[in-house]
């Protein structure tokens, strides 16, 4: 069902105008006159109960999972997010969504431009969200308050969406094979200018968990200091076992040492060896954003060239690796057949694309068993 938010209530259109909003949505660029005018969010499979809701959300980033899309609203100077993106301090922000009540709720915040690459080559920067420590506890939320945004990089809808959603799905699937990973929630956001100088406007993007947040959830404690990470101190299987994900989904855009990119460093207690957590897929295969680059350093031919960059080869991999991965096979493949955020045809090419590193994984684990 299609939800129409302003600042006073939350109402639903029928099914039809769900449609031809989508459409619309996916068609054009919306064009908003004021903040009062109503932003949409929508819903493509079954909501979650109210009755799921009851106690107090965790967390504010839980508040925002309420289906497969939600809405929400960013009200700030949008001309220094634009024109001042090499910036590295805040500036204040509202954030505004609805509860599962429909109640508007409304969040003083702090913003600012993050990432490197992205915020070089985009029209519009990655942000980093700073919620109010005294205001979430005020609100009975836990402390979490450091999220990152990922947003759209392109002014065009149609580009910046299938970027988007494909990111997204990216991390959906990694949380399919392991709940050491980072949680996302998918968004549908309106931008308006608090002085007015920049035309409101409206896109995708989605929110990933606060780190912090994450290490809570998986009772582990994350390195600050990964600067010299020596391959020793990671746990072999699990750094092969990212390191295939890596593979299957076509990203080179990381590594786990000396100095770790695109991976969070974690040790969970009572274990002494470090495991990894990755993200930021955008340069992958999966993906195929339109500014990314093939690795020449790794002598990546295409973005969807696949180098492994284990430990091993992967056919000298644990075995339970590749058989974990050959026993999600039919999970992952059906998650991206029902992944309605893309169209058939994206979800078709998402599917062939995986499909050859099933069929090659397949393969090794044949080779290795009649041998």
């Amino acid at each position: 069902m299609l939800k129409i938010l302003n600042n006073e209530q939350v109402t639903d259109l029928p099914l039809i105008s769900q449609f031809m909003s989508w459409f619309w949505l996916c068609s054009t660029k919306v064009n908003i006159v004021s903040s009062s005018l109503l932003f949409y969010f929508f819903i493509f499979s079954v909501t979650p109960s109210y009755s799921q809701f009851k106690k107090t959300p965790k967390s504010i980033f839980q508040t925002l999972q309420q289906g497969n899309m939600t809405g929400v609203i960013i009200e700030t100077d949008l001309d220094s997010i634009i024109n001042h993106r090499n910036r590295n301090t805040y500036q204040p922000a509202i954030f505004s969504h609805a509860d599962v009540r429909g109640n508007i709720i409304k969040h003083d915040i702090r913003i600012k431009p993050r990432g490197k690459f992205r915020r070089r080559v985009c029209d519009f920067p990655m942000v980093k969200i700073d919620f109010s420590k005294k205001d979430l506890k005020e609100r009975k939320y836990k402390k979490f308050d450091d999220y990152k945004l990922v947003t759209h990089c392109m002014d065009t809808m149609n580009d910046s969406f299938e970027s988007i959603a494909r990111e997204y799905l990216a991390y959906k699937l990694y949380n399919i094979l392991s709940p050491d990973s980072y949680e996302v929630q998918f968004l549908f956001i309106t931008y308006i200018d608090t002085k007015e100088v920049v035309p409101a406007f409206q896109h995708f993007g989605f929110i990933i968990e606060d780190t912090a947040e994450l290490a809570d959830r998986i009772k582990g404690e994350f390195r600050k200091d990964v600067d010299g990470l020596k391959i020793d101190s990671i746990n072999a299987i699990q750094h092969d076992f990212v390191a295939l994900y890596q593979y299957m989904i076509g990203n080179t855009d990381w590594r786990a040492t000396p100095i770790p990119r695109n991976i969070k460093v974690f040790k969970k207690e009572n274990e002494i060896d470090h495991k990894l957590v990755p993200f930021d897929f955008d340069f992958s295969g999966l993906v195929a954003a339109p500014y990314a680059v093939p690795n020449s350093s790794l002598g990546q031919r295409t973005i969807r060239h696949r180098i492994f960059q284990g430990t091993e080869n992967i056919a000298d991999l644990d075995k339970s690796t590749r058989l974990f991965f050959l026993e999600k096979k039919k999970k992952i493949l059906k998650y991206v057949k029902r992944f309605s955020l893309l169209s058939k045809g994206s979800r078709k090419d998402v599917t062939r694309f995986l499909e050859t590193f099933f069929k090659e994984l397949e393969k090794i684990s044949s080779k290795n068993s009649e041998e």
